[in-house]
């Protein structure tokens, strides 16, 4: 799945990994939780949903405002997480986008309008329907992380707003032979 453009002369290499929403963004974007009959009955914001427990025999979730465009644009980015982020691209270190989200395209688009050119390969929605990964979103950050592995990478920082999803990337040093060096935001 990594372009090997990506990786070329690069075994072993640095990758930054950033989670988006409360990591390098605060959007407006909710979950909405609704009754069976589609009602929105409750709003969550990314944070909130991190330690939201799902009765799914009474409700579903909605995650659409996550799919807006016009929403991820009026974001307001973490600025020094941001600078951390562009630091790394200028000196070269290879920079991945993580997040729980379901559009890749629609997150490499947002970060290309911002002037930050993420190679396609590393923005990756964890919910995206291109990949089929399983389990909750920390588990499948730690499938994602596990293709980059595949694909040559060793030594990752990785940011994130949730603790669940930096336990479950630094479990990962116990099953490769890899550096994994976790930021709570």
């Amino acid at each position: 799945m990594i372009n090997e453009a990506i990786i070329k002369g690069n075994s072993g290499g640095k990758l930054a990994v950033f989670d988006l929403d409360d990591t390098l963004i605060f959007s407006s974007a909710r979950i909405q939780v609704l009754n069976k009959k589609g009602k929105t009955i409750k709003t969550l914001s990314p944070s909130e949903f991190n330690f939201f427990s799902l009765d799914s025999s009474k409700h579903d979730l909605s995650f659409d405002e996550f799919e807006s465009m016009d929403i991820l644009r009026e974001s307001k980015f973490i600025n020094h997480i941001l600078k951390k982020l562009k630091a790394y691209y200028r000196s070269g270190v290879h920079v991945c986008i993580l997040t729980a989200r379901s559009n890749s395209k629609l997150i490499r688009a947002f970060f290309l309008e911002n002037g930050i050119d993420i190679h396609t390969d590393l923005v990756i929605a964890v919910n995206d329907p291109q990949y089929s990964f399983k389990g909750n979103v920390a588990q499948k950050k730690s499938e994602a992380l596990r293709l980059l592995i595949d694909a040559g990478y060793r030594d990752f920082i990785f940011f994130d707003d949730n603790q669940d999803n930096l336990d479950h990337a630094k479990e990962l040093e116990k099953e490769a032979d890899v550096k994994v060096e976790t930021i709570k935001v």
